[in-house]
């Protein structure tokens, strides 16, 4: 279970630090293995806080950002050869600025090379090579495609709806060995910096969108003739997978808790059809909802292979169906075979507090 509230939470403190150029220390391992990354927004990327990271950090500061955005600044992959793809990090030749800086090391000449990164009028002719930045090439569909800080930092940028490079540097303790737990803790709450940890970022993404925009988008509204009644159709796209998805809606409204029901498209792809092999499941429901009252939610398969993401089919289809019953105004429903193995019914509580960027479509399940 994710704790959606304080999920939600520790999401809007960073990214309230980001919009402002505060630091932000993202979280990821576990015990013995935790490591804490700091994370400042490059776009705004300023002297203090870049001093600050040195102090705190090992002091190699990394800019991250999507692998597609580097290939347009010409900062391929420092080493070829060694596993590395356009689909996971991997580390490029040092960048300075090529005007407005000294020696390139200083504070006040590496927030200004960051800040070069995060521009998006920034050309190849405006770095030079070797630097003291090193870019750090992300997967571009961030966490969801790749779990590691360096996606979230991007990600997290993205979300505040800032520029998506991130300075980042890994957090030591004053032996050099790294900072975790207890002083881990206490470091964040003496510095007042916010902390994220990874799957919060995955979380969200999963439920929210990029920022940009939500995780399902609407495309078309109808009404349909079915034995008995007349239904409302509803079309969304996933914006995360790319597959496209149906609400039927009965005799229902937001302010009611109405009973949903999940259904998985099979081989015909249309549960309206005679032949369709889920038409009877698709029927029964609909007989319910006719008389009851509910909703249907038609799942369609994920366009993209499985290999391409880093969390399972049943944490996709979740996202995808708390967006679209949140898009729809509903904040509070009991869910018929919700997808992981949980009850056959359950409540499943939604929250619709606005994102940064855009009210439609901050909606998380109690997951």
């Amino acid at each position: 279970m994710t704790d959606v509230c304080d999920l939600k939470k520790r999401i809007q403190s960073a990214t309230n630090a980001l919009t402002t150029g505060a630091p932000v220390l993202i979280v990821s391992g576990a015990d013995d293995q935790e490591v804490a990354d700091v994370l400042i927004p490059a776009a705004l990327a300023s002297p203090r806080w870049t001093a600050w990271a040195v102090r705190y950090t090992s002091g190699l500061l990394c800019a991250a950002m999507r692998s597609t955005r580097a290939d347009e600044l010409e900062l391929p992959a420092m080493v070829r050869g060694n596993g590395s793809s356009a689909t996971t990090p991997a580390f490029g030749i040092g960048v300075d600025a090529a005007a407005g800086v000294g020696t390139g090391i200083s504070a006040t000449d590496r927030s200004r090379t960051a800040r070069v990164l995060a521009s998006p009028q920034t050309r190849p002719v405006d770095l030079t090579r070797p630097g003291h930045i090193l870019p750090l090439r992300t997967a571009p569909r961030g966490v969801i495609e790749h779990r590691t800080s360096a996606e979230a930092a991007v990600d997290l940028c993205e979300i505040a709806g800032l520029p998506p490079v991130a300075l980042t540097a890994t957090l030591l303790s004053d032996d050099g060995t790294l900072l975790q737990g207890t002083e881990l803790a206490a470091f964040a709450r003496v510095q007042r910096v916010p902390v994220v940890q990874l799957q919060d970022v995955v979380h969200y993404r999963l439920h929210h969108g990029d920022g940009h925009v939500g995780r399902v988008r609407q495309t078309a509204t109808r009404i349909v003739d079915v034995p008995d009644r007349s239904m409302r159709v509803v079309d969304f796209d996933d914006e995360l997978t790319g597959a496209h998805h149906t609400a039927f809606i009965g005799s229902t409204t937001p302010a009611a808790a109405p009973t949903v029901y999940i259904v998985f498209e099979c081989s015909h792809r249309d549960p309206l059809v005679s032949d369709c092999e889920c038409r009877h499941e698709f029927e029964t429901r609909r007989a319910h909802i006719a008389t009851e009252g509910g909703i249907i939610v038609y799942l369609r398969s994920n366009p993209r292979p499985a290999n391409q993401y880093t969390v399972q089919g049943h944490e996709l289809a979740q996202g995808s169906i708390t967006s679209i019953l949140t898009h729809l105004g509903f904040t509070t429903v009991m869910v018929s075979g919700w997808p992981g193995g949980q009850d056959p019914t359950s409540a499943c509580a939604l929250d619709q507090t606005p994102t940064v960027r855009n009210r439609a479509y901050k909606a998380a399940a109690s997951l």
